[in-house]
């Protein structure tokens, strides 16, 4: 009976393609890229953990920030709408009590 050696070699990485990868990470989701490229979370943490420590930030607060931007634009737009619907009953009230002024 034959025995296989069943290790695998260790892949190795670029920076460009570690980079790459979390870049991927943030906008088709950690788990899809890691299942794509068979990478642990503790590999892709570390990778992630080693460039932030260098300032590079490849996800995470770029994805946030980006994140809170929208919704930001999204509140201020609600804000708007509102404030606009308010003025304009406004004027319906001071139109329709100029009106009913008008009468008495």
């Amino acid at each position: 009976m034959l025995i296989k050696n069943m290790a695998t070699q260790r892949r190795k990485f670029t920076d460009e393609e570690k980079l790459q990868i979390l870049r991927q990470a943030g906008i088709k989701g950690i788990s899809n890229i890691l299942r794509q490229n068979s990478i642990s979370y503790s590999v892709f943490s570390r990778w992630r953990q080693h460039f932030s420590e260098q300032g590079v930030d490849p996800i995470g607060e770029k994805t946030e920030q980006r994140l809170l931007l929208e919704e930001n634009i999204r509140l201020k737009k609600i804000i708007a709408n509102l404030a606009l619907s308010l003025e304009m009953k406004d004027e319906e009230l001071k139109r329709v009590s100029g009106l009913a002024e008008g009468r008495t």
